[in-house]
């Protein structure tokens, strides 16, 4: 990608003025790329150092082993199965969207199918991410934020941990936040093209975690809406020409699904098992309170489906219990919602917050307790952060694209319940956040530094 016309795009003003300006745009840009490449390197480095240190010799368990193994089989033509019963049987499988499985079935099609292979391969993803981030500060904030932005993206543990663990959420991140970053280019220049790609983009997030679909409504809808150069009829228009772009990238997923299954699957089978496991006595009375409890679901199954149901079926009876047992427990509900909202930020018994994220997701227990500090800071950063974008003169950088992806977390969180995982896509944003932060007092000093050239 070349630089120049990136930085000309940040500050259109330099393109118009003399030669001299245009140098001075140049050198900036240089500048950023460079920085920014750096940053690149030390966030690799710094990724494949915990690899090579701490998880070299992992053996994964849960949903790791499942993509694992799953993009080693995908890769072996085998197609989508559930791995953990292969080879006695041979179940089709959609407990996931397929897109961080197909990431991770590149190098098993060339023949490196070990688990360190993959787990080196997200590595690359997620420093692809911090580059991302870079963009999208420098979008919102100018150059300095965008390598602060990336900066505190390559050393955060909550975005490099991820990486490391061969989960989803590493592929998740990036395509969320190369979502953002459309989003600021189409609130720079809006044209029906730009749109278009943000809603294809927001299909394929939808394609790495489910619950990324609400980027349509939260981030696309909005953006078109705001569109003021246009009629509202061109700006519904638009809008739903970039749904059917989202539709049509989901939509190869979904129709291979329709031919494997009894029931229409359009991204996953696992809601109906994520809402029996957070909707039941132990997650809303006792110490699971507000988190999940896989024995509830196990319960549904053995009292209600035979061995010869599909993942479809038991995904329709766990969502007709979850939803049976909520209505049955209203009166309940509220106290539950919030505290899935204060685990979401780790303020609900903060020492039980970090056992769950090393026993259920795997995570080294240093890890777990260095990303739940960070996050503390780092979120109170983010305040700060949006304080000082609300006050700055109109017309201001937009909001709404590093807050779509948070607001889907709460969403997804009250409806199902509060995890590390669940809050990955919307870290990105709260670095971008905090940097402007952290530029803010700089930018002050800067301002009353007297110009040195006329």
């Amino acid at each position: 990608m070349s630089v120049l016309p990136a930085a000309v795009v940040i500050a259109p003003a330099s393109r118009r003025s003399e030669s001299g300006g245009t140098r001075h745009t140049v050198r900036h840009g240089r500048w950023f790329g460079w920085t920014l490449a750096g940053v690149a390197f030390a966030a690799l480095a710094l990724r494949v150092a915990y690899v090579l240190v701490d998880r070299r010799d992992v053996n994964p368990m849960g949903d790791a082993y499942f993509y694992h193994a799953g993009a080693n089989l995908l890769a072996d033509g085998k197609g989508f199965i559930v791995p953990w019963l292969y080879p006695a049987a041979r179940l089709a499988a959609a407990e996931h969207p397929p897109l961080y499985m197909l990431f991770l079935s590149v190098p098993s099609v060339l023949g490196m199918h070990s688990v360190l292979t993959h787990v080196l391969w997200s590595c690359l993803l997620g420093t692809a991410t911090v580059v991302v981030v870079g963009f999208v500060g420098r979008a919102v904030g100018g150059e300095r934020v965008g390598v602060i932005a990336a900066l505190i993206a390559a050393l955060y543990p909550n975005i490099w941990a991820p990486d490391g663990m061969l989960q989803a959420e590493t592929l998740a991140m990036f395509v969320t936040m190369l979502a953002v970053l459309l989003a600021y280019r189409y609130w720079r220049r809006p044209s029906w093209p730009r749109l278009v790609w943000l809603g294809a983009v927001c299909g394929a997030a939808a394609l790495t975690r489910s619950e990324l679909v609400l980027l349509i409504p939260f981030l696309v809808l909005p953006l078109a809406l705001r569109t003021r150069v246009r009629s509202l009829r061109d700006r519904l228009v638009w809008f739903a020409a970039a749904t059917l772009a989202a539709v049509l990238v989901i939509a190869p997923w979904s129709v291979y699904n329709a031919t494997r299954f009894q029931h229409p699957i359009i991204l996953s089978a696992q809601a109906g098992a994520l809402l029996s496991a957070a909707n039941c006595d132990s997650t809303y009375f006792g110490n699971l309170q507000g988190y999940f409890d896989i024995e509830c679901t196990a319960r549904i199954d053995r009292r209600e489906l035979s061995e010869h149901d599909d993942q479809s079926v038991e995904d329709l009876v766990n969502r007709r219990a979850a939803f049976a047992y909520v209505r049955g427990h209203l009166s309940r509900l509220p106290t539950v919602e919030r505290v899935r909202l204060q685990r979401l930020v780790g303020l609900y018994h903060p020492s039980a917050y970090v056992r769950a994220d090393v026993f259920f997701d795997g995570r080294d227990l240093w890890v777990s307790w260095a990303a739940l500090w960070s996050f503390y800071g780092l979120a109170l950063l983010s305040v700060a952060g949006t304080v000082v974008l609300l006050r700055r003169p109109k017309p201001h950088v937009p909001l709404l694209p590093l807050l779509a992806p948070v607001a889907t977390v709460v969403v997804t969180v009250l409806a199902t319940y509060a995890s590390t995982r669940f809050r990955a896509t919307a870290e990105p944003s709260l670095a971008i956040l905090a940097a402007v932060a952290i530029d803010a007092p700089i930018r002050a000093v800067v301002r009353k530094i007297p110009s040195s050239g006329g």
